[in-house]
């Protein structure tokens, strides 16, 4: 418990510094434009160390073995998956280099997510007595009749479909990357902006499908649903974007068009895995309750 507990730890405390770090870059500082009486933002900025304190704050608890707290952690994630992008362009233009900030602390707020729920789910089969005592990050994880089952868990996957779900992940991931080098989002290249110059964004699609297929070729049942998902949704994006960007260059709709079948690809080879392992893990779950 204590081993998966600590990188969430970890990332909690990044997402602090990510924080404070986005304040700074939106002016949020003494004469800035984004401070408390600042005409950029409406002084908005200064929430930003707000939330880097209070998530400092969680964290601590959290590392100290709070299974509640981490509940409360995994809301605040889902909140900050929202409200990261949204205030990132929803006031006002900000620098890109801001916007890349906001946008990659959703990124952390995802993978937090996705561990705090993984190390809940785990926190879940030890006994009521036990439980904050296995989220102490120096507290060896007690053994249960659960632990057999958990450890089947992640191979449950047969190695060739991980091995398909991370080779397609990998491919969409490089495919969009080509996408932005061929729109011209490299250093010196296009400037980085909102509205029609956005085709930056690719890069940070393809750091989240990377991200969120670590875990899933391992077999976790929660990152595998999240990039099913994720797989139908950039689908949906990469057919559908040129046309509402305009966008009639030959090789960014070749990359487009190509991107769109990976990504297809990925959501039915994610399907099929997420059948198998639901029709796998059911009877490990009733062995290990009704079977006794």
């Amino acid at each position: 418990m204590a081993g998966a507990l600590r990188p969430v730890v970890a990332l909690m405390a990044l997402a602090s510094v990510l924080f404070v770090v986005d304040g700074l870059l939106d002016g949020a500082y003494p004469g800035g434009d984004g401070w408390i009486a600042g005409a950029a933002h409406y002084g908005l900025g200064v929430i930003a160390y707000v939330f880097a304190l209070v998530n400092g704050a969680i964290a601590l608890v959290i590392a100290r073995g709070s299974e509640r707290t981490l509940m409360g952690r995994i809301g605040l994630s889902a909140f900050f998956m929202l409200e990261r992008p949204i205030t990132a362009f929803a006031l006002g233009p900000k620098p890109a280099a801001s916007v890349v900030v906001h946008l990659a602390t959703a990124l952390v707020e995802l993978v937090i997510l996705l561990g705090a729920l993984e190390v809940w789910r785990l926190g879940r089969s030890v006994e009521g007595s036990e439980m904050d005592a296995a989220f102490a990050l120096d507290a060896p994880s007690p053994p249960h009749p659960g632990d057999a089952d958990e450890a089947v868990g992640p191979a449950v996957l047969p190695p060739r479909t991980s091995w398909s779900i991370g080779a397609l992940a990998i491919l969409l991931a490089m495919i969009m990357v080509a996408d932005g080098v061929a729109g011209g989002f490299i250093p010196g290249g296009r400037q980085w902006d909102t509205g029609e110059a956005t085709g930056w964004l690719v890069y940070l699609y393809a750091a989240v499908v990377l991200t969120v297929a670590v875990p899933a070729v391992q077999g976790g049942s929660i990152a595998l649903r999240v990039l099913f998902a994720l797989a139908l949704i950039f689908f949906v994006e990469r057919a559908f974007s040129p046309f509402a960007l305009r966008n009639s260059e030959p090789v960014s709709l070749a990359l487009h068009v190509v991107a769109a079948f990976v990504a297809l690809a990925l959501a039915l080879v994610t399907a099929g895995a997420i059948r198998a392992y639901a029709g796998r893990r059911g009877p490990l779950e009733h062995a290990s309750t009704g079977g006794a």
